[in-house]
């Protein structure tokens, strides 16, 4: 019996792995690497501190806490809202001089409660939203105050937004606005008025004798224009 010449192992590797190579190839062109999975975009978290929460938290608006714990509205800034509030910083108020005490002291609560309120209004205002709507409004445009005035606002070149008092005082949003649980914060640099309404005396005893004087002993706080030297004018 003739026997057939035995062909070296090694040669044989080596050929069938030349030729299995475009093979090889194709499967691995196919299985690939593993594509990974496109980690998923966390949703950005909704903030857990209110409006009340964020401005106590502050460091440049302690008097306007201060004012609206005078106007007894710290409910209103921590409750579900929305609203939003037009906050003063403290060297706003800084300007006002001794009227900002006046304005604090629990006998002039009715005058505290007028301005605190003329800072808020019902409903989320983004300063992105506000751009918006001024731009869509050609730049103009009133919120109604939780006072019951309204509070102006206007577009003032491509991304300023001025706000217009009840008495004609200046204001401008002076940086971005922050978004709370319940609302959102603008934050302005100029104390806004309402044009501040007496509240009725209280009805003479029978007895004829005058009753004590019960009424706000403080004036809305200058602005604007005919506001003295050292009142906020929003430039």
């Amino acid at each position: 019996m003739r026997l057939k010449k035995a062909v070296p192992i090694s040669i044989l590797s080596t050929a069938a792995l030349i030729a299995a190579t475009p093979a090889l190839a194709q499967a691995a062109g196919q299985a690939g690497t593993p594509t990974p999975a496109p980690i998923p975009v966390q949703p950005t978290p909704a903030p857990s501190t209110t409006v009340a929460q964020a401005l106590q938290a502050s460091s440049d608006h302690a008097t306007f806490v201060k004012l609206a714990q005078a106007a007894n509205l710290s409910a209103t800034l921590s409750g579900a809202g929305p609203i939003t509030v037009f906050a003063p910083d403290d060297a706003a108020f800084g300007q006002l001089g001794a009227v900002v005490q006046q304005l604090l002291d629990p006998a002039n609560v009715s005058s505290a409660t007028q301005i605190a309120k003329y800072h808020i209004v019902s409903g989320s205002y983004t300063t992105q939203d506000l751009l918006a709507q001024l731009k869509e409004k050609g730049g103009s445009m009133t919120l109604d105050t939780l006072d019951g005035q309204p509070l102006t606002l206007a577009l003032q070149g491509e991304s300023a937004i001025e706000l217009t008092d009840a008495k004609g005082g200046k204001a401008f949003i002076a940086k971005m606005s922050d978004s709370e649980s319940n609302g959102v914060i603008e934050y302005i640099n100029g104390v806004l008025s309402p044009n501040m309404v007496a509240q009725p005396a209280p009805a003479a005893p029978a007895t004829g004798a005058t009753p004590p004087s019960t009424g706000d002993a403080t004036a809305a706080p200058a602005t604007g224009d005919a506001a003295p030297q050292g009142a906020p004018s929003g430039n």
